[in-house]
Parts: C-alpha cells; structure tokens; sequence
C-alpha cells in the first residue's frame, strides 16, 4: 500500500521517528532538573516556580510530538501545526470539569498516535485540494475532527492499559521472586512502546516489591538500549539514553522486534536483583527506572538497618549488576543469535 510516495512501512516509521523526539524533547528537562529543584526548592522558591515551568513545558508533550510527526513528514509548517493540535485533543491531555478545563499530564502516547496517524492521512488525502483554503478549513478537517475521533477511541486504548495492568496485577499473586522476574520482564519490554508504564502501575496502585521490579525493569530497558547503542550511534542519541529516555527507541525497537530478547534476559536479571537486594517502591515511583533518581531514591525510603548497607544494595540492583550484564548479555548474543548485530540499535535510520 502506497501513501502519497510513502509506502505504508515508511509512513508508520516516519510518525513514530517524530514521537520519539518529541518525547525525549518533552520530557527530558524535567527528567533532569525536576528532582534537583524539588530539593533546592527548599531553599528558595524561585526553584518552585522553576520546577511547575519544567512541568508545564512537558505537558505540552503532545503538541511538540505532533509538529515533529508533521516534520518528519515533510509537511508544511501550517500542516504540522495541525497535527499538533490533533495530538493535543485525542491525548486526553485535557479534562473538563465543573470548574473548567485541567490538565492531567502529558496524555495517553498510544491514543496520540493513532490520531496523529489519522490526522496526517486526512493531510495527504487533501493533498492541495483546498488551496488558500488550507489555513481555514485544514484545522477543522485534519485537526478538530481526527482529535474528535481521537477522544472516542482513548476510552478504548485506556481499556488495553488497564487489561495490562490486571496482568501485571496477577503477577503480584505468584510466589515473590517469581513476581519480581516475570514484571521486571514486562516492564523492560514495554517500557520503549508508546504504552505507558506509569499508567499501568498506577492502575494497579502497584508497590512494594512489585514496584521496584518495574522500576529495575525500566532500568535493564535503558541499559540494553545504552549498550546497544554505544556503538553506532552519536553522542546526542547515547546521553539521552544514559539520562533514561529509553521510549526515543520505539522506531528501532518495532523496526527490530529480535530486541525482546536481550530485554527479557535483563529483565530477569533485573528481576533477580528486585528480588535479593529487597528494591521497594510506590505507583508513582514504578516507572521512572532510575530517571531523575526516582527510583533509586523512594527504595531507599522502605530500606531499614544501616545506610551504607543500603547505598550498596542500591548500587548493586541499578549500576554494578545489571550494566556489565547488559554488556555481556549484547556479546553473547551478537555471537549466538542470527539477526543480532550493532547495526540494529541505529536511531533514525532510514
């Protein structure tokens, strides 16, 4: 199937290239300075007012993924604007109440792709059909309508959250470390899929044990992506993955899906160490990995007995252990596994 001169492959790639940038351009800021002036804004309270900015900037995650989407797209400016304001809408980004409209994050990115997918289909099927027209009825016909369409179809992409999140849910009723391994595996599968993870956890209203697995599992994610990636891709690309945006790789990851497989075999490590080293955490914490020190600074939290104990487990559970495996587990399997090579971890690549 052919799209304008794109086939059908190369349109899907092109839009999730675009949501990948967009959301490491989104949430990157507050990724890296969201902690750090939560503590210093106990000093000051310019850094409380600093912090909402770096929330509100990431709240527009929507718009700036769907302008990317257009650009990646080679539309025009006016046509990735469009796009934005679709994205906006059929995230969900934004609820009316009593009071008036509020913002409740950054969105569903599973919902915002599928109206962005819609949106930029109306733009080709348009094509230069309306002529000077564009900028007055292209907002309504690829914007408006496709992020109304958008609105009808979360409540339904919400329902796959949710019927995840009751998988994850039956995990927490095996035998502990089993718990810890089989969702430690799940979350570094999905953690670089347009499915969120925060969202899942919080569903389940996921802790303690079960929590820190997920976040583990996030972090054995961005260590098999790091690893991966050190050796093709540039510097730019490698520190956003060493800050923990691991979801920038959902163009590689479906493009190469043989990446499961170090990914459960991280997972389960990562599992294993959830598990001995006793990470513990909250719904909030589960799917941050180690982004901003989420995860390792709420373990510390439910840790008991001497603080230098502590530091080391959690040295041990989200550096020491699970990088070098990572690296190992990459050797291995570039030896073993047909189809497994560097080259699979290129971001961007055409």
């Amino acid at each position: 199937m052919k799209i304008n001169d794109m086939s059908l492959k190369t349109f899907f790639f092109n839009i999730l290239n675009g949501m990948a940038t967009g959301i490491v351009i989104a949430l990157i800021p507050n990724a890296m300075l969201g902690e750090l002036f939560k503590y210093l804004a106990s000093f000051h309270p310019v850094f409380t007012s600093l912090g909402q900015m770096l929330l509100m900037f990431q709240f527009c995650a929507a718009i700036i993924i769907g302008v990317l989407v257009g650009h990646q797209l080679k539309f025009n400016g006016v046509q990735s604007a469009v796009i934005g304001g679709a994205a906006f809408i059929g995230s969900g980004a934004v609820q009316f109440t009593a009071d008036g409209a509020k913002l409740v994050g950054m969105g569903d990115l599973l919902n915002m792709m599928m109206t962005i997918a819609l949106a930029a289909l109306v733009i080709v099927v348009l094509g230069n059909r309306l002529g000077t027209l564009n900028i007055v009825f292209l907002p309504i016909l690829a914007g408006v309508l496709p992020g109304a369409v958008g609105t009808l179809t979360l409540p339904y992409v919400k329902m796959m959250t949710g019927f995840l999140g009751q998988l994850v849910s039956h995990f927490t009723t095996l035998n502990p470390l089993l718990m810890c391994i089989l969702i430690c595996m799940f979350y570094a599968l999905m953690m670089a899929t347009p499915i969120s993870v925060v969202a899942i956890a919080t569903v389940i209203s996921l802790s303690g044990l079960g929590s820190g697995a997920a976040n583990l599992g996030i972090a054995a994610c961005c260590y098999t992506f790091i690893v991966g990636s050190w050796f093709v891709n540039d510097k730019g690309v490698n520190t956003t993955l060493v800050i923990g945006a691991a979801k920038m790789m959902m163009p590689v990851y479906f493009r190469y899906p043989i990446i499961m497989v170090p990914l459960m075999i991280n997972g389960a490590i990562g599992g294993l160490l959830a598990y001995y080293m006793g990470i513990q955490g909250t719904p909030m914490s589960a799917g941050f990995g180690y982004t901003g020190l989420v995860g390792p600074l709420n373990a510390f939290r439910f840790m008991e007995g001497d603080v230098w104990i502590s530091i080391v487990k959690l040295l041990t559970a989200y550096l020491i252990v699970p990088l070098p495996a990572s690296i190992l587990v990459h050797m291995v399997l570039k030896k073993i596994l047909p189809g497994y090579t560097n080259d699979i971890y290129l971001f961007n690549k055409a």
